[in-house]
């Protein structure tokens, strides 16, 4: 079913998360994960994802299991990044906004963001890797693309990729009117 509210670009993503991590089995890999509050205004703050914040706090993991520097560099070139924030869904309203081959709609999974600036951090390798993840668990995922005469705005995927050179893939759930008070999602995307 639709569910309608404030705050679902912010708040859907986290749930998603939190419930993948309590729900996943056991592991000889470390899952991490970081929820940033400062995305929305630029994530240039002491603890933004484009400051030091994750790369000290990952170095610590590394180096209080007993690894070094060479351990961590090794660690950042195996890892995997999910940067996951909500995506424009094609809405009814506007259908002339969108690209009209690469817009997600609601209801129909997970949406596989790319951008030819890199304003999001998908390549065709992560893209990859991630459609054989919701392929695995029998999720159907779609792709967005916007325009490319209307700008969109970076995710933290970009700037994480950036400063740890970790292998990126943004990804997110079909929202309708994202930053507006009524955002519109589908319970299923989630």
């Amino acid at each position: 079913g639709l569910w309608t509210g404030p705050r679902i670009d912010d708040l859907a993503m986290v749930h998603a998360l939190l419930a993948a991590l309590t729900e996943a089995g056991e592991s000889p890999y470390c899952r991490a994960a970081c929820f940033m509050d400062s995305e929305e205004v630029g994530s240039r703050t002491s603890a933004g994802a484009d400051s030091s914040f994750i790369a000290s706090l990952l170095k610590r993991i590394v180096f209080a299991l007993g690894g070094g520097e060479e351990e961590y560099l090794r660690s950042a070139a195996l890892s995997f990044f999910v940067s996951a924030d909500a995506a424009h869904a094609v809405n009814p309203n506007y259908p002339e906004r969108p690209d009209q081959y690469y817009s997600p709609l609601i209801n129909k999974g997970p949406v596989i963001k790319y951008n030819g600036q890199y304003r999001y951090a998908t390549t065709a390798e992560t893209a990859s890797a991630f459609i054989d993840l919701c392929s695995s668990a029998g999720v159907e995922s779609t792709k967005f693309i916007n325009r490319s005469d209307i700008p969109c705005g970076p995710t933290i995927g970009a700037m994480v990729r950036a400063l740890l050179g970790i292998r990126t893939v943004d990804v997110g759930n079909p929202v309708w009117d994202m930053h507006s008070i009524r955002e519109t999602a589908c319970t299923d995307d989630n």
